[in-house]
C-alpha cells in the first residue's frame, strides 16, 4: 500500500510541477520536483521511523534506512544540479583546462587572483565561483555533512581534568602529611597518572589521566569529531568552551579563513556554509593568516600515534589529511566524506598558495616531513574506483548498492552513462532485485534532469520508463498516460495503446482512460486506432477462414464466443470518439464480414448491434441517398461505399433475426388434436394473427432489403475500384474486399432465397395467398438483372452441385402443393394427384 501511496504522490509532483513548468519555466520560485521528491522520501522516513511498536523489527529498521538514503539522494541531485545549471547559465569557464580526465590538469586550479589585496577568504570565495568542480566537491561535502546519521554527543562537564586535579591534590596532602613520604600504593599510582594537569601533560610526562578524566576526554574527542564529520565545527568550539577546554576551542579555530572587513565587499558570503557564527562578516581583522602552519601542526599531532585515534582523526580532517581520518570511518558515506573533505582542503590551500596576496604566511618548511602516505586525488572518479576495489568486504557491498552506485554517478556527473546501463540491464532481464527496486527512483531522477535542460540518452531513458509504466499498469492504471506522455512521440501511440489493449473493463472506465491520455497531450484518436488493430490482431480476426466444408450457418440468438466477444469490444476503441467513426466503419464492415464468411451471423449481430445510437453520420446517409450524379454524392464515394455495405450487412442480420422470431412464432402453432371449441379456435386465430403480422414483415425484410436490392453487388455498394485514393484512411486491398463480398453473396443470396421460400411455404395454411407467392419466386430468382439464379448454379465447398437443384426441388413442391390444393377443393379427385 505505501508503494502505491508514494507512487501517486510522485504522479502528483510530476504533472502539478508540468503544468508549472510551462507556466513559469525554470526561473521559478517554487520547489523543484527534487526538492519535492526529498520531502515525499523524508516523510515516509519519518512514518516508518515514528512506529515505536514495530521500529525494533529489523525489516522496520532496513524500511526506514532506505527511505533516509532515497531522500539523501534526491537531496544531492537538486544540490549538484541546480550548481551546474546555474555555472551552465551565469560561469565562462573558458580559462579552465578542458580534459578533465587528465591528472595534472589545471581544470582544478583556476587562474591567479590579479589583486593583491584579497584575503585568503575572498580568494576562497573566487575559487568557488570560478572552478565548477571545486564548488560541487564542497556541496558533496555539506551533503554528506548534513545527512550524516545521528549520534550522541557527550554531555557538558564543567571542571577541567577534575578527578585527575582532584588525585593530584590528595597525593600531594598525604605526602606533606606524611613528611614527604607517600604509602606504597600511592607509589604504584603515582608512577601511572600526571603530576600537572595541563594539556599536554600527558604527552609530555607519558602518564595517564584519571580513569575518569580519561573517559571524559575520549568520549569529547569523539563528539568532537562527530560534529567536524557533520559540518557543525561551531559546535565543536562551543562545547570545549564549555567544557572549559578553551585551549581545544582555539586549537580548532585555528582553521578559519582570514579576513579582513576592509578588503571585503558585504556580499561575500561563506566559502562552505558552516556555522553562522563563524561566517559572520567581522567588523575587525579575523582568522588565521597563518592557517597552512596551522594545517601542518594538526597534521603532526594526526599522525602522533600516542594520541587517542578520534583525536588523531579530529586534526587530520582539520587540516585535511586522510591517513588518519579513514581509520575510524565505518560507512561508505564515512569515506567519502574523507576523500572529499581532503580533496577540498588541499584545492583550497592550493589556490591561496599560488596567489599573489598582500600578506603572506610564515614559512613552514620546518614540518615538510608530516606526509600522508596516500597519493593526491584530485579526480572524483578515483574516489569511487577506490571504495569499489576497498579491501573491505562491508564497505564494497555498500559501494555497490544502487543508490550509492546512483549517487556516485550523479556526484561523478555521469548520469547519462549511467541511465544507458540501466536500461542495457534492464532490456536483458539482469537487473538485481535491489537495482529494480529504486526504479522510481530512477525513472524520476532522469525526468527531473531532463526537464531542467540537461541532455540524456533518449532511447535509455525510455526504455526506463517503458518498463514503469508496465509496472503502474499492474497497480494504478490511471498514472500510465502521464509517464507514457514523457515518451518520444513515435513511441507514445504504440506504449499506450499496448496498455489500452488489455483492458477489459466496461466502455466508460475504457473512455475515461482515453480521456485521461488526451489531458496529457496524447494522440488519442490514433491510439484508438492502434488499440482496436492490436486487439484484432492477438484475437486473431486478421486471418479470416476461408468457407469449406466445415462451414456451417449459426443463427442470431445462439451465444458467441469469448474470443468473439474480445474482438466485438474491441471496435469499442474507434466508436469512442465520433472523429473515428469513418474508421470504425471500415473497420466493423470488414469484421462484420469476417464473420459472416464464417456463418458466424449472431457475431455479425451483436457486433452491429453494439455500435452507439448516433454511429451512422447524416452527412454519410446525405451523401448516400442523394442521386448518384450529385455532387454531393461524389465527394466521398468510399465512403458511401461502405456506408452501402454496412446497411447491407445490417439488413441481413436484422433479416436473419426476424427469421428466428418467425421459426419461433411457427412452432406455437396450435395442435390439432381433432376436437372442436371455442378455445382451439381462439388460439388458433390468435396464432395467426401473429404470424401472419410476422410473415409480412420477414418478407418484406427478405425480399426489399435483401433479394431485389441485389445484396452486397458492386454496382448496389456504388464500389469503384479506380476511385480509391491511395494512402487515405480507407485505403484497403480492393480485390480482398471484392472476393469476400462475391463469397458473401455466394453464400447468403441463395440462402435468402431459401429462407424466403420457407416463410411463404410454411405459412399457407395462415395466408393463403403466400403458396402462390412461393411458386413466383421462380421469376425473382430468374431475374436477369439480380442474377440469382447463377449464385446458387455455382459449386462451392460447401454445395459441389451447387444450389439451383435443390431451389427447382421447392418450386416443384411449391407446384405441387397448389395442384393439391385445387384437387381438394374439386368433387373428383384427378387420378394423377391422388396421395
Amino acid at each position: 500500500m505505501a508503494s502505491l501511496e508514494i507512487e501517486k504522490d510522485f504522479a502528483t509532483v510530476v504533472e502539478s510541477q508540468g503544468v508549472r513548468w510551462k507556466n513559469e519555466g525554470v526561473d521559478s520560485k517554487s520547489p523543484s520536483q527534487a526538492r519535492l521528491f526529498y520531502q515525499l522520501a523524508k516523510k515516509q522516513y519519518e512514518k516508518v521511523l515514528g512506529d515505536a511498536f514495530t521500529i525494533s523489527d529489523s525489516y522496520k529498521k532496513a524500511e526506514a534506512d532506505r527511505w533516509k538514503t532515497e531522500s539523501s539522494t534526491w537531496d544531492l541531485l537538486e544540490r549538484l544540479y541546480a550548481l551546474r545549471l546555474n555555472k551552465s547559465s551565469d560561469v565562462d569557464d573558458s580559462f579552465m583546462c578542458d580534459d578533465s580526465n587528465d591528472m595534472d590538469s589545471e581544470r582544478m586550479v583556476p587562474e591567479r587572483s590579479a589583486s593583491v589585496t584579497t584575503t585568503d577568504f575572498t580568494r576562497a570565495q573566487e575559487l568557488m565561483a570560478t572552478n565548477s568542480l571545486l564548488s560541487e566537491y564542497v556541496e558533496v561535502r555539506r551533503w554528506l555533512e548534513e545527512n550524516a546519521p545521528e549520534f550522541h554527543a557527550v554531555e557538558t562537564r564543567k571542571g577541567y581534568l577534575f578527578y585527575t586535579r582532584k588525585s593530584i591534590r590528595d597525593r600531594e596532602r598525604e605526602r606533606a602529611v606524611m613528611g614527604g613520604k607517600t604509602s606504597e600504593s600511592v607509589d604504584t599510582t603515582s608512577s601511572r597518572m600526571v603530576t600537572e594537569a595541563d594539556p599536554d601533560s600527558t604527552s609530555r610526562q607519558r602518564r595517564e589521566l584519571a580513569y575518569e578524566d580519561a573517559e571524559y576526554e575520549t568520549s569529547l574527542v569523539r563528539t568532537l569529531y562527530e560534529y567536524v564529520r557533520r559540518g557543525r565545527a561551531g559546535h565543536a568550539i562551543d562545547l570545549c568552551v564549555e567544557s572549559d577546554e578553551p585551549w581545544r576551542a582555539a586549537s580548532l579555530k585555528g582553521g578559519l579563513l582570514w579576513r579582513d572587513p576592509k578588503l571585503e565587499s558585504e556580499s561575500e558570503m561563506a566559502v562552505d556554509g558552516d556555522d553562522k557564527h563563524l561566517d559572520v562578516r567581522p567588523t575587525y581583522p579575523a582568522g588565521n593568516i597563518n592557517r597552512s602552519l596551522w594545517k601542518q601542526a594538526c597534521a603532526a599531532l594526526a599522525q602522533d600515534e600516542n594520541n587517542d585515534l578520534y583525536e588523531r582523526a579530529l586534526y587530520a580532517a582539520l587540516s585535511g589529511r586522510l591517513d588518519e581520518v579513514v581509520l575510524v570511518c565505518e560507512s561508505w558515506e564515512d569515506h567519502l566524506w574523507a576523500y572529499v573533505n581532503t580533496m577540498v582542503e588541499s584545492q583550497i590551500d592550493q589556490g591561496i598558495k599560488d596567489s599573489s596576496l598582500l600578506y603572506t604566511p610564515a614559512p613552514n618548511t620546518s614540518l615538510e616531513h608530516v606526509r600522508s602516505k596516500y597519493p593526491p586525488i584530485r579526480d572524483i572518479k578515483q574516489v569511487f574506483d577506490s571504495l569499489n576495489t576497498h579491501e573491505s568486504d562491508k564497505l564494497r557491498v555498500q559501494a555497490s548498492s544502487p543508490f550509492r552506485q546512483l549517487q556516485a554517478a550523479i556526484i561523478e556527473d555521469v548520469l547519462p552513462e549511467y541511465l544507458d546501463e540501466y536500461a542495457r540491464k534492464l532490456r536483458s532481464q539482469q537487473l538485481s532485485e535491489d537495482e529494480s527496486d529504486i526504479l522510481r527512483v530512477v525513472v524520476h531522477s532522469a525526468l527531473y534532469v531532463r526537464r531542467i535542460g540537461f541532455a540524456l540518452p533518449t532511447d535509455a531513458v525510455d526504455i526506463i520508463i517503458e518498463d514503469y509504466i508496465s509496472r503502474l499498469a499492474l497497480n494504478d492504471r490511471e498514472l500510465v498516460a502521464l509517464y507514457v506522455s514523457y515518451l518520444q512521440a513515435d513511441k507514445q501511440t504504440e506504449t499506450y495503446a499496448q496498455f489500452l489493449h488489455k483492458l477489459s473493463d466496461p466502455i466508460p472506465i475504457r473512455v475515461h482512460m482515453l480521456k485521461l491520455g488526451t489531458a496529457h497531450g496524447l494522440d488519442t484518436d490514433t491510439i484508438s486506432r492502434r488499440t482496436t488493430e492490436l486487439c484484432l490482431t492477438i484475437s486473431g480476426s486478421d486471418s479470416p477462414q476461408s468457407v469449406d466444408s466445415s462451414f456451417a450457418l449459426v443463427e442470431p440468438s445462439e451465444p458467441i464466443t469469448d474470443r468473439e466477444h474480445q474482438q466485438i469490444r474491441s471496435i469499442e476503441w474507434i466508436t469512442s470518439s465520433p472523429q473515428l467513426y469513418k474508421h470504425a466503419l471500415v473497420e466493423v464492415c470488414r469484421l462484420a464480414r469476417k464473420y459472416l464468411l464464417l456463418g458466424r451471423t449472431n457475431a455479425a449481430t451483436q457486433l452491429l448491434n453494439s455500435l452507439p445510437d448516433d454511429f451512422v453520420q447524416q452527412d454519410w446517409l446525405r451523401n448516400v441517398y442523394s442521386p448518384a450524379d450529385s455532387p454531393a454524392h461524389q465527394s466521398d464515394p468510399e465512403v458511401s461505399s461502405y456506408v452501402y455495405e454496412y446497411i447491407h450487412l445490417l439488413s441481413l442480420c436484422d433479416a436473419y433475426a426476424q427469421y428466428t422470431s418467425w421459426a419461433e412464432m411457427l412452432y406455437k402453432r396450435p395442435v390439432d388434436t381433432g376436437k372442436t371449441g371455442a378455445r382451439l379456435q381462439m388460439q388458433w386465430l390468435e396464432w395467426k394473427n401473429q404470424i401472419t403480422a410476422l410473415t409480412e414483415r420477414s418478407v418484406t425484410m427478405f425480399r426489399d432489403k435483401l433479394l431485389e436490392v441485389d445484396w452486397l453487388s458492386t454496382q448496389s455498394l456504388c464500389i469503384n475500384a479506380g476511385n480509391a485514393r491511395s494512402g487515405s484512411w480507407y485505403d484497403e486491398d480492393m480485390s480482398k474486399r471484392l472476393g469476400e463480398l462475391a463469397c458473401l453473396r455466394e453464400i447468403y443470396v441463395p440462402e435468402t432465397a431459401f429462407r424466403l421460400h420457407s416463410i411463404l411455404f410454411e405459412t399457407r395454411d395462415a395466408v393463403p395467398q403466400n403458396l402462390k407467392r412461393s411458386l413466383d419466386l421462380a421469376q425473382l430468382v430468374a431475374d436477369e438483372s439480380l442474377g440469382i439464379y447463377k449464385l446458387m448454379a455455382k459449386q462451392s465447398p460447401s454445395a459441389p452441385q451447387g444450389r439451383l437443384a435443390s431451389f427447382m426441388d421447392l418450386m416443384q413442391q411449391s407446384a405441387f402443393e397448389i395442384l393439391r390444393v385445387e384437387q381438394e377443393s374439386q368433387e373428383n379427385m384427378p387420378p394423377l394427384l391422388d396421395n
